[in-house]
């Protein structure tokens, strides 16, 4: 089975930038005769306080012609931390559930896989929403049996290694990426991310496979990022499951525009903290 994830659209309707470059991807995905597509979060530009921009994001899903499975990403919903310009909370999960469902899920679609998907925006806030997460990821891993298990999430658990400094903005915090590496190395085969907007494959012995997916919207300079690995590519990743493997492949697509988010000067979101 062929899977394709589409990352960071950062689609919306009052800044309209990146919509070009997410019809040319999702045309793509729909000549690819993929089984079905992740979303991986950062739908929405603005999705987190525009409601609007969550209607326009639900309306352009629809053009997938395979059954789509979504994640939220920050800009969705909002940012882990407690102190940023727009903290998750629960009006704004709630809106994300209104118009895309639930914001985490499992699929078992794919013979001796488990796929789960989690929402990075929810660890270590300290919300109600975040134990029940919990609860519902102890069951995915407990009830998986003998499949092989890929985990989804928007924000990557680290960007250099698992033991790295927390990067609030960046990784998912280290406490819940412990907490996660412990349920992964009982029966996981691959962790797949989005956020960083770079494209990554690497395979370290006894570790699950670690994927970045390519974002479809734009690129971010190197002396904007903490240090990272990765290759700096726009466009489509695909996932193809044979028997107890699974091969990747990023693929560059004819017609997106490549912009790097620096050189709108802030007019798009303002510099990260």
């Amino acid at each position: 089975m062929k899977i394709a994830i589409i990352a960071d659209p950062h689609i919306g309707t009052q800044k309209n930038n990146f919509v070009a470059n997410w019809e040319i991807c999702r045309a793509h995905v729909n000549a690819a005769n993929v089984d079905f597509t992740v979303v991986l979060g950062d739908l929405t530009l603005d999705g987190a306080n525009l409601t609007q921009d969550c209607i326009f994001a639900r309306q352009s899903l629809a053009a997938l012609e395979a059954p789509v499975l979504v994640l939220p990403g920050n800009h969705d919903i909002g940012d882990v931390s407690r102190q940023g310009r727009q903290p998750v909370n629960a009006e704004r999960i709630k809106r994300w559930q209104q118009f895309f469902g639930s914001d985490r899920w499992v699929c078992d679609r794919i013979p001796g896989w488990r796929l789960i998907g989690v929402n990075s925006q929810l660890f270590e806030t300290g919300l109600p929403e975040e134990e029940a997460q919990w609860q519902d990821i102890a069951a995915a891993f407990e009830q998986a049996g003998a499949r092989k298990i890929a985990l989804f999430t928007h924000m990557p658990l680290f960007l250099e290694h698992w033991d790295e400094e927390d990067r609030p903005y960046w990784t998912i915090l280290g406490k819940a990426r412990r907490r996660l590496r412990a349920l992964m190395q009982e029966s996981g085969a691959a962790i797949v991310s989005a956020h960083i907007h770079r494209t990554l494959f690497q395979s370290r012995p006894g570790e699950p496979l670690i994927v970045w997916a390519a974002a479809s919207s734009f690129l971010a300079r190197d002396e904007s990022m903490p240090p990272q690995p990765g290759a700096a590519l726009l466009g489509v990743s695909f996932l193809t499951f044979v028997a107890d493997s699974m091969e990747v492949r990023f693929e560059s697509v004819p017609g997106v525009e490549t912009t790097y988010i620096e050189d709108y000067k802030g007019s798009i979101y303002p510099p990260p903290a």
